[in-house]
């Protein structure tokens, strides 16, 4: 039996919105993918890539490309859902993860707790790419989900951008993702971004037991959504269900009472950069 074409839009979701994406484009007046890659900033090559489903466009690149091409409300609601399913075909976002990342979208606030990785919403793309081949991924799937989860950050930038309060473990500047460097770039990320008047960073010293231990979670709040927590396990699990988020919530900031101050966790992060770079070749 013949293997599926995986450009055939027919049976290939992702090479269904590239047909779409390309039509657009001509019925726009860009001729070629040069002119449209001229008009948008994005190189050819990449378009390209888009246009024959072999990778996905990132949010932000999905928007300046319904912009450049005036694309009608209508054909932009088709679009971003014929987006959403091919990237839940193809695995660049789990379907688990979607509401909550629809509720961050929209927040206003973030409160993150973790245990051993630096969140998503606070990753480098290097730190990032190392943790999606380090899963075994192929590259080009890994780097559509980097794209997919830097293009979530842009909710972070901005007078307007969202308030985020992070609790690390003091593990999360120890745990090894990549080599050195892109260990010590990933915490002066961590360090520029405490520098933000909508970014707290603390860290809580690994002294022992604390509430908390027991796992991850991340909750988004926001005028226009419910509260959405986001308890990271084997596979993602979200819940608006307003007690358990409420008790989550509680446990937030009984975790935050372990936590050293935020200038005393930018010390902690500058100590951890300096340990790193010794391991640098």
């Amino acid at each position: 039996m013949p293997r599926p074409n995986p450009r055939d839009p027919e049976t290939n979701l992702s090479a269904a919105l590239g047909e779409t994406l390309r039509d657009l484009r001509i019925e726009a007046g860009f001729a070629t993918q040069d002119a449209w890659a001229k008009a948008t900033g994005y190189a050819r090559e990449a378009i390209s890539r888009w246009e024959t489903g072999d990778t996905l466009p990132g949010d932000a690149a999905f928007t300046d490309l319904l912009d450049s091409c005036r694309a009608t409300s209508r054909e932009r609601k088709t679009l971003t859902r014929l987006l959403r399913l091919a990237r839940k075909a193809r695995g660049v976002v789990l379907e688990s993860a979607v509401p909550y990342m629809e509720a961050e979208r929209k927040a206003s606030f973030l409160r993150l707790w973790a245990l051993l990785l630096v969140p998503g919403i606070l990753q480098i793309r290097e730190y990032a790419l190392a943790m999606f081949l380090a899963a075994s991924l192929d590259a080009d799937t890994a780097a559509e989900k980097v794209d997919a989860r830097l293009d979530r950050q842009a909710i972070l930038d901005g007078p307007g951008g969202a308030h985020v309060t992070a609790i690390f473990y003091e593990s999360v500047l120890y745990h090894q993702v990549g080599p050195p460097q892109v260990m010590v770039a990933q915490l002066e990320r961590l360090l520029e971004l405490s520098s933000r008047p909508n970014v707290v960073i603390q860290v809580i010293r690994d002294t022992g037991y604390f509430p908390g231990m027991e796992g991850e979670f991340q909750i988004a709040s926001g005028p226009d959504i419910a509260d959405t927590l986001v308890m990271v396990t084997v596979e993602d699990q979200v819940t608006i269900n307003e007690d358990v988020v409420r008790r989550v919530a509680r446990l937030f900031e009984n975790i935050r009472s372990y936590a050293l101050s935020a200038e005393d966790s930018r010390a902690l992060i500058v100590e951890a950069i300096t340990q790193w770079k010794t391991r640098q070749p």
